[in-house]
């Protein structure tokens, strides 16, 4: 599944890294975000403090961030498309503006089509409180200005996902 997942998301530009620590990940992040300060506002805390030495951007200059830092709630491997739980408006901010998007995946979490996850999307969209879930799947692409193909105008014009298939006791904060 994690092979079928990792094909489909490279098959639609997204660059999928795999590793077996969430400090590996970490350093990932480190290498691609360098010193500029990232949008990240909705981390388990086991991910915030492994990027404790990154600089994190407040809301309001998450237009100026050039990474944006999120995790998905579920990958699917028939399309390489990431499940992000995205209702507080600042995750949707952080994964829309900035260029880069990087996105930790629990490889455990993978399903193998849309309609595996019906449960899940069920539990989230019937909780109390509103729900605004998103399904991303590559890098943000149009092709409605005379049918040409352009990367990155509705949004990141780079995914990378960041497949953790260690320890997923992150993901349990």
């Amino acid at each position: 599944m994690v092979e079928r997942f990792q094909v489909a998301a490279e098959a639609v530009g997204a660059v999928v890294k795999r590793f077996t620590t969430l400090a590996d990940g970490a350093d990932y992040v480190v290498s691609v975000a360098g010193t500029s300060p990232v949008a990240a506002p909705s981390l388990p805390p086991a991910i915030r403090q492994t990027l404790a030495g990154l600089a994190f951007a407040a809301p309001q200059d998450f237009p100026l961030a050039n990474v944006g830092i999120s995790v998905a709630h579920a990958g699917i491997a028939a399309t390489g498309s990431l499940l992000l739980d995205l209702t507080d408006p600042t995750d949707r901010s952080a994964t829309a503006l900035p260029p880069v998007h990087l996105v930790f995946l629990d490889a455990t979490t993978i399903v193998p089509t849309l309609a595996d996850l019906a449960g899940l999307l069920e539990e989230n969209l019937n909780r109390p409180s509103p729900a605004y879930l998103s399904l991303t799947t590559g890098p943000s692409r149009t092709a409605d200005i005379e049918r040409v193909l352009t990367i990155g105008v509705h949004g990141p014009k780079e995914l990378h996902i960041l497949m953790l298939e260690g320890d997923a006791s992150w993901t349990r904060d």
